[in-house]
């Protein structure tokens, strides 16, 4: 009980104080933040900034390139192409982004085959992995089905587009982030997943894990937030209003998730993806009411609690590069404010062929394929994302297998500059 009223306390210290950030982008001591409850115009007073601890270990060497698997199952030829990425001279690291559904079809019931294959590829190749586990549509049917075969959840469904140019939806079934039965099942499916790598020897090839569990269709923090505006998409506000949504039980879910994490890997380093420029959470203030206006920064909350409870060994990433753009405002403030490391992933907007070198402003074309150039140019918007002048250096980058492998002069340069940082 103390520990759910200290997090509540400091959910509300967020909401009733936070304040501007710094426009500058380059300073180390943060001034407030801005309230991620409150619509535009409100009136604010100023806080001191929430303190991180110094870290106690080493989050060790977590720089380099990466690819990113996309999450299993993927097709033949897309495992063909992630096998030959990973042998591209200057690839590090393979994320490893596998589906609730896909560990676990059955309530206590896991299927290693996956995560062991690509654990023995990694650790056969001398590649490190970080660990991304998926809900969003990869939440397994068994949670929301009666116990004691099910868990017994409450099913809140979604349909959606992922893009505002899209006609058609996607749909989804989740459960809330505080619903006691998912945080239970979360719990025993992570403390199976570190069982499981200790027993096969391969815990120690895990250099860091994503936080997942919140999520909306990628292993990014976010929740459905849309009001409909196709026919076929669903009025997700008023879901989440229907289901008791209040920004402190979105908070008190992610209290317990991360420490979930912690719990069955507490030796190891985390990533959190947010999506700062959009909406992530649903315009829902505290009563239960709409958010009318701008909503700012929804993630902060959440992200802070997990600079404090993992100091050192949290890296704040946005995963959407594009060349000649400036790194993500939010994420580089968000990193340097709360003293995390840093890292981005490239966008994937093409899809079935990687990153797009086009642009990201709306009405603009995301779909030009990228050159040598264009492509060095969106990881070197990553790696120095205040410019080449500024001592701020991303720490690893994510990419996707077929940019590897068309550019794998590119991938050599970038990861030699990458690793000519500390």
């Amino acid at each position: 009980m103390l520990k759910y009223i200290l997090v509540v306390l400091t959910f509300m210290m967020f909401a009733c104080t936070l304040g501007q950030r710094d426009a500058k982008q380059n300073k180390s001591v943060p001034p407030a933040p801005t309230n991620p409850a409150a619509p535009t115009g409100t009136k604010e007073t100023s806080m001191p900034t929430a303190t991180i601890a110094s870290p106690t270990t080493s989050p060790g060497d977590l720089r380099g390139i990466y690819v990113d698997s996309n999450a299993f199952p993927i097709s033949t030829t897309d495992e063909t192409a992630l096998t030959a990425s990973l042998g591209v001279s200057g690839v590090d690291g393979l994320v490893l982004v596998l589906g609730w559904d896909g560990i676990e079809h059955a309530k206590g019931q896991y299927d290693w085959t996956t995560l062991d294959q690509w654990m023995r590829t990694a650790v056969s190749s001398g590649k490190k992995v970080e660990l991304s586990i998926r809900a969003d549509y990869h939440t397994p049917s068994w949670l929301f089905q009666p116990a004691p075969d099910g868990g017994g959840a409450t099913p809140l469904k979604f349909s959606f587009t992922r893009k505002p140019t899209d006609t058609t939806c996607l749909s989804e079934t989740l459960a809330a982030p505080w619903d006691p039965t998912f945080l239970m099942q979360w719990n025993s499916m992570l403390a199976a997943v570190s069982a499981h790598l200790k027993s096969t020897g391969t815990y120690k090839t895990i250099t860091l894990l994503r936080l997942t569990g919140i999520n909306k269709d990628s292993d990014e923090l976010h929740l459905p937030a849309e009001s409909a505006k196709v026919a076929c998409a669903t009025d997700a506000l008023a879901v989440w209003q229907q289901a008791g949504y209040r920004p402190s039980l979105l908070l008190k879910g992610w209290d317990a998730i991360t420490d979930d994490f912690k719990q069955s890997f507490p030796d190891k380093t985390f990533s959190v993806a947010i999506i700062a420029s959009a909406a992530p959470f649903p315009a829902i203030a505290e009563d239960g009411s709409l958010i009318k206006g701008k909503v700012t920064d929804h993630s902060l909350p959440l992200v802070t609690l997990a600079a404090q409870k993992f100091p050192g060994h949290l890296v704040i990433q946005n995963n959407s590069l594009y060349p000649n753009e400036p790194a993500q405002n939010e994420t580089i403030q968000d990193a340097q404010n709360l003293h995390t490391l840093l890292a981005f992933q490239t966008n994937e907007d093409i899809r079935g062929q990687g990153a797009s070198c086009g642009t990201s402003s709306p009405g603009g074309d995301r779909t030009t394929p990228c050159t040598d150039s264009t492509f060095l140019n969106e990881l070197e918007t990553g790696i120095y994302p205040l410019g080449k002048s500024n001592p701020l250096r991303a720490k690893y980058l994510e990419v996707f297998a077929l940019n590897v492998n068309a550019f794998p002069a590119v991938i050599l340069q970038a990861h030699n500059e990458l690793l000519a940082q500390p």
